[in-house]
């Protein structure tokens, strides 16, 4: 978790949120909340007296995570995809699962997409609140650890502040 709280020092819009993820103790991808690439960063500054903001794309939400303002910046791409972009491995039952590590409980998108390259266990320290994430979660038979058992099924793991 140190390793992501660094990463996330290097975040390019409003929240610090870094990720890493982990196969056979070796890292595999790293990412922080960054615009995409070639694209100004919402931390720059606008050359421009008239225009002296930041580059935030703000769009007004009902959903609430990490900020409680009520809007979210569109401009980024997560921690979480990032790490994923940059990963090279594909988890398996056969081959060992991935771990994740994120400052921040990873949103419904990143779940699924973590999920999809055969991650199981996702550590955060800090809890993201995701209605749309919990409904998934309780429908999704991959966190049903009854059914599925041993290390197959997914799990969120808290590991404090």
């Amino acid at each position: 978790m140190a390793i992501a709280s660094q990463i996330a020092m290097a975040a390019t819009c409003r929240a610090n949120v870094g990720c890493i993820l982990v196969y056979h103790n070796q890292i595999v991808g790293h990412g922080y909340v960054g615009s995409v690439h070639g694209d100004v960063h919402c931390i720059d500054h606008v050359n421009d007296p008239d225009l002296n903001h930041m580059h935030h794309i703000l769009v007004q939400t009902d959903q609430r995570g990490s900020t409680k303002a009520g809007n979210t910046c569109i401009r980024t791409v997560h921690a979480e995809l990032n790490a994923i972009l940059k990963c090279t491995v594909r988890g398996s039952h056969e081959h060992g699962w991935i771990d994740c590590y994120s400052t921040y409980q990873p949103c419904l998108e990143c779940t699924k997409a973590l999920l999809q390259i055969g991650v199981r266990k996702m550590y955060y320290r800090h809890a993201y609140h995701d209605e749309w994430r919990e409904a998934f979660m309780k429908q999704c038979t991959l966190f049903d650890h009854r059914r599925l058992g041993g290390t197959d099924y997914a799990q969120f793991i808290h590991c404090g502040v």
